[in-house]
Formats: C-alpha cells, sequence, structure tokens
C-alpha cells in the first residue's frame, strides 16, 4: 500500500504541469520553461535518488536515460506553457 508521502512525490509532476500551464495563462516569459523542466526532472530523479541504489555504478545507460529525460521534460514544460499561452490568447 502506497504511503501518503509517496502519493504526494506521483502527483508532483502533475502539480508542476498545471502550473506551468496557469502561468502561460497568466502571461509568463518562455524562460520559466526551463525552471519548468528542472522542477520535472528532480521530480523524476531526485525524489528516488541519483543512481537508484548506492551500490550501482552510473552507467552510460543510465546517463542516456537521464539526458532523454531532461529533453523531455523541456519539451513537456513548453508544451504546457505554450498551452496555457493560446488558452488566454483563445479565450482572452
Amino acid at each position: 500500500m502506497a504511503t501518503p508521502a509517496m502519493k504526494l512525490r506521483a502527483t508532483a509532476p502533475y502539480v508542476l504541469i498545471l502550473a506551468l500551464a496557469l502561468a502561460g495563462w497568466l502571461g509568463a516569459p518562455g524562460w520559466l520553461a526551463l525552471v519548468g523542466a528542472a522542477g520535472l526532472t528532480l521530480a523524476d530523479w531526485g525524489l528516488r535518488g541519483l543512481p537508484p541504489s548506492a551500490r550501482m555504478a552510473w552507467t552510460s545507460k543510465t546517463t542516456t536515460y537521464f539526458a532523454t529525460g531532461i529533453v523531455a521534460n523541456l519539451i513537456l514544460a513548453a508544451l504546457a506553457l505554450a498551452a496555457g499561452w493560446v488558452a488566454h490568447w483563445m479565450l482572452g
């Protein structure tokens, strides 16, 4: 059974995405997507540790996953921010 702390960690990326969309609605600058991507990366990797186990070595596969995750989080953050801008533009 999941503890409340585990549930909170699982919802952190969703909260960040919604916050970015709201920031876009309010007219936030584009560089905020970088902050959002950093927050999403910390929510994905930082909350569970880098690397997952202290006995585990940092491999090239882990580096690839980490770098790909950063790029994906940057795209997701930019899309969330742009969705807020578009919603503001369309709905006024």
